[in-house]
């Protein structure tokens, strides 16, 4: 297996999480990236669920053809990790064809505990000094063998600091190990890999392109806070004037409040799962709730304390920081009552994610909504 093909691929999108930056590097010369007119299929692998999408974005019109979910195998994948390559290359191989899917241009989107990303401030260099500063400069920051790693970077900002120019950098280490079980699953089932990317920088690039949520105009000058809501962890990305300001996973989801209906109850997973999905309403007063309800929104609290916990971190990152809408998205954001909760906890304006502007549909799709789907629609956009 070459490892070059494996960096090559993760150089198409993870050097551009900030490609909206206003301050270019020194002599940075433009590269236009060659717009494909086909069709791609992109995959989210969560530990619980695949989301699928098949379309197409040229000419800054993004185009969804299909939206497809299956249940990812158990134990199959973990925190954006392949655990089980044999399995999931035959669960891959049976969704394609249960699917009739004969694309071959093929992208992943995920995120792990195992991606790290960092600021990190470096002196001004030229742009082909880039990569080895910030090598140098991470490895003060990371106890990590830099070769294990598929390392990015992007200029945040440019400042003075005793008259020299300095730059403030976001390092992204993805671990090589993990980019090629995406590679070799995608190869094992004839599919020609195209891009791996980051969750929030596919997000990203998906509230620049749109202008609406749910109908609801929203502006990227604002800071928005977007909350994927999967079935192993809730994923907070921090968006300001439209660029990415800053990612916490926190290692808990759907999957808890099964688990703790479960043990409590002594029920199974699948009845407990049932239970969340058709009696769980956070909107019940606390008063008159029955065991089951309370149960989950013990949960929930839990959600809660974490999230205050970035929150305000995010906010003592900087004077003036500050969120100004939430937007709730992923499996678990269907939770009945959780925009109100959640609103009530904060005091800012939150919304679960159904539709977004600018994003087309098929006909056939046309009536469905959008909210486990956002990451991987997001990474069909090219640019």
């Amino acid at each position: 297996m070459d490892f070059s093909k494996v960096k090559d691929l993760m150089n198409v999108d993870i050097s551009d999480l900030k490609n909206k930056i206003r301050n270019k590097p020194i002599e940075k010369k433009p590269v236009k990236k060659k717009e494909l007119n086909r069709k791609v299929v992109s995959f989210d692998f969560g530990s619980d669920t695949t989301k699928v999408v098949v379309g197409k974005y040229y000419k800054d019109q993004l185009e969804i053809e299909r939206l497809i979910t299956a249940k990812t195998p158990v134990d199959a994948v973990g925190d954006g990790n392949i655990l089980n390559q044999d399995v999931m290359t035959v669960f891959l191989e049976q969704l394609l064809n249960n699917n009739k899917i004969n694309i071959k241009d093929a992208i992943c989107t995920n995120n792990s505990t195992s991606v790290i990303n960092r600021e990190v401030v470096i002196p001004a260099v030229q742009e082909d000094e880039l990569s080895t500063v910030v090598k140098y400069e991470i490895q003060q920051y990371l106890p990590i063998n830099m070769d294990d790693y598929v390392i990015q970077q992007s200029i945040l900002d440019r400042f003075q600091v005793e008259s020299k120019l300095k730059f403030k950098t976001l390092v992204i280490t993805y671990p090589e190990k993990l980019a090629m079980k995406y590679y070799k699953l995608l190869t094992n089932s004839n599919l020609k890999p195209l891009a791996l990317d980051i969750s929030y920088n596919s997000l990203n690039k998906l509230v620049n392109y749109s202008n609406k949520v749910n109908d609801e105009a929203y502006s990227t000058e604002e800071t928005l806070a977007f909350i994927d809501m999967g079935a192993s962890t809730l994923s907070v990305s921090i968006y300001k004037d439209g660029k990415f300001e800053f990612t916490r996973l926190i290692k808990s989801g759907g999957a808890n409040i099964d688990g703790a209906l479960s043990r409590a109850m002594g029920i199974s997973l699948e009845v407990a799962e049932d239970i969340k999905k058709n009696k769980g309403d956070l909107s019940v007063s606390s008063d008159n709730e029955d065991s089951s309800n309370r149960i989950i929104r013990d949960v929930v609290d839990e959600w809660i304390m974490e999230l205050e916990r970035i929150i305000q971190f995010y906010r003592n990152k900087k004077v003036g920081n500050s969120i100004d809408k939430i937007f709730l998205y992923g499996g678990s954001s269907n939770l009945k009552g959780i925009e109100r909760y959640i609103f009530n906890k904060f005091s800012i304006p939150t919304s679960k994610v159904r539709t977004m502007g600018n994003v087309n549909l098929n006909l056939k799709i046309a009536t469905e909504t959008i909210e486990q789907y956002l990451n991987v629609i997001g990474s069909i956009i090219r640019l």
